[in-house]
């Protein structure tokens, strides 16, 4: 119920959207955003991931050793260790720093989709529904690294480019995989063309061959984290290929046919048609383009939301969408379904014990 909480209100947005006032419409996203940055940042042992960030807490760095310790050789980026070293201060509980990681990714998150979005609860909607928890409890850094993105997609939008390459750092410096934005801009070139659809077909006609190219690679440690990540490709079979292409190449090419044949245009046209990219991708590397998909993710949701408040768009048809994108992801919280229900919160810290199997089996 915790979780369908957010949902509800989001849904009660959508409908009454149009009867805010400016600011009463504010206040309710504010409410709205609250709410899920106290449920996330208050939660004991919710996210497999969560649970490894807590065991290596202990080891944080000391503030006032944090410029004089050798922090970019450390297992984690500046940007979170820098938050886990200032929480540290007052506490040993982890609880502070998801507290932050939650405010700092769903804000930006809810500023992207309040700048971009028609409705934006449809958008916050849709966003619960795709990202939220997967974001909030899992990836913590690169969720934080996307949210400031997403933040600063205003200024790749409108080609303030000083400030969005100075403004990437801060993602960055939550994680190193943000290095991706400053390739953003360059993408604006895709079209949904013949040349396309080739490049995706040949992403996935030379899977069979990635590690045996990698193995040719002579690139230092690049190439050793690289071969780290091709190595994992070998634990992960077919059917969880198939299940992330579901999850997350479905919408994306949904929301692209869905414009198409309604004959309507998103501004977000080229970063979807990467986001495809990536998805057959990661049939190739799971574990990098996976994480990349990370990244363009929510302008597919931003582009759905706003396809769905189209009111050229008939509610049967509406309602039908919605209703698949619910199915995309219905694998995806079956097989995830331990690692977040149910919601333990710090006030009651219940020690869930088929969780904590998991994650020794997972990290073991």
């Amino acid at each position: 119920m915790e979780y369908l909480a957010g949902i509800i209100l989001a849904v009660v947005g959508v409908g009454l959207n149009q009867r805010f006032s400016p600011a009463s419409r504010r206040m309710f996203v504010m409410i709205i955003l609250l709410y899920i940055v106290m449920l996330m940042g208050l939660r004991y042992r919710v996210g497999m991931d969560t649970l490894g960030y807590m065991s290596s807490y202990k080891n944080t760095v000391p503030l006032d050793n944090f410029f004089t310790t050798k922090i970019f050789r450390e297992h984690h980026e500046p940007g979170y260790l820098l938050v886990c070293s200032l929480c540290r201060l007052f506490t040993k509980e982890f609880w502070p720093v998801q507290l932050i990681m939650s405010a700092i990714t769903n804000s930006c998150i809810f500023i992207f989709l309040y700048r971009n979005c028609r409705n934006v609860f449809m958008g916050i909607f849709l966003f619960l529904i795709l990202q939220w928890l997967y974001f909030s409890t899992e990836i913590m850094r690169e969720s934080a690294a996307i949210g400031i993105f997403l933040v600063n997609y205003r200024n790749m939008r409108e080609k303030r480019w000083i400030r969005y390459y100075l403004f990437s750092l801060l993602s960055i410096s939550f994680h190193y995989s943000a290095i991706l934005i400053w390739f953003l801009p360059f993408v604006k070139y895709l079209r949904p063309n013949i040349f396309f659809y080739i490049f995706c077909v040949g992403i996935l006609a030379v899977t069979p061959l990635v590690e045996k190219f990698n193995e040719m690679l002579s690139l230092g440690v690049v190439s050793e984290k690289i071969s780290t990540y091709v190595k994992d490709v070998d634990n992960v079979n077919m059917n969880w290929r198939i299940s992330e292409m579901i999850k997350t190449g479905i919408p994306a090419m949904l929301t692209l046919i869905l414009y198409h044949f309604s004959r309507l245009r998103t501004p977000f046209r080229h970063l979807i048609l990467l986001q495809i990219i990536f998805c057959c991708g990661a049939f190739a590397i799971p574990v990098i383009f996976q994480r990349f998909t990370n990244y363009t993710t929510l302008f597919v949701t931003a582009a759905l939301a706003n396809y769905l408040v189209n009111y050229h768009v008939k509610v049967p048809l509406r309602l039908t969408v919605i209703g698949l994108i619910c199915l995309t992801q219905s694998i995806y919280y079956y097989s995830l379904f331990p690692t977040w229900y149910p919601y333990v919160s710090i006030f009651e810290p219940v020690t869930i014990h088929e969780r904590e199997a998991l994650f020794r089996r997972i990290w073991k």
